[in-house]
């Protein structure tokens, strides 16, 4: 299955910044403050920087693994690098890209999406979290956002499920299922564009 691709657009890691040319898109993650604010805001800094190291390391470690067969994580993350081992023994997973930079053609921002792959037989929009709980606020924000960014490449390429994999301390995983072209979802995500787009006017 060939994936939308979105050679333009260039990743400065380090910073975490997207552009297009000369111009700097906002990320879905940016957009999202607003709500991620409301769950995480009063978790202390140092709580959210190890989460996020932690969250870096496995990611990092299913790309390796995805492209190349090779295992690479450190002792403490591998457990949940074990629930995506029993998630892929378990399920019927497909391959068809792995940390997937992509922006939408009109509304102008960017994001990674985490995997996409014929899970079960069903073209699935994967995102992985490593986190002690999942906010299906949230996710069902985010993951549309990355489906209908996709969706502007006008393309024949329609994702046909959305995945939560979480994965647990313990070795497990738990999958979160989220409907496909989320009308809601996408609400809520355009008017964040929208703020953010307002307040930037005044910056």
């Amino acid at each position: 299955m060939q994936i939308p691709r979105f050679d333009e657009l260039t990743f400065e890691e380090n910073r975490h910044i997207y552009r297009l040319g000369d111009a700097v898109i906002p990320s879905v993650t940016t957009l999202m403050k607003p709500l991620s604010e409301t769950i995480y805001g009063t978790i202390d800094k140092e709580v959210l920087d190890k989460a996020a190291r932690k969250g870096t390391a496995v990611h990092s470690a299913i790309e390796t693994y995805s492209n190349f067969g090779i295992i690479d994580i450190d002792a403490e993350n591998k457990p949940y690098f074990d629930g995506y081992l029993k998630f892929e023994d378990e399920h019927k997973v497909n391959l068809c890209g792995s940390e997937i930079k992509l922006y939408h053609k009109e509304l102008m921002y960017a994001g990674t999406a985490d995997m996409i792959a014929e899970v079960d037989g069903q073209l699935t929009l994967i995102d992985f979290k490593t986190s002690y709980s999942v906010s299906d606020m949230l996710c069902g924000v985010q993951l549309e956002a990355y489906n209908r960014a996709l969706k502007s490449r006008d393309i024949d390429f329609k994702i046909q499920q959305k995945l939560i994999v979480h994965l647990k301390k313990n070795g497990e995983y738990a999958l979160h299922s989220f409907k496909v072209n989320d009308v809601e979802c996408w609400k809520v995500f355009t008017s964040l564009v929208t703020i953010y787009n307002y307040k930037k006017k005044f910056s």
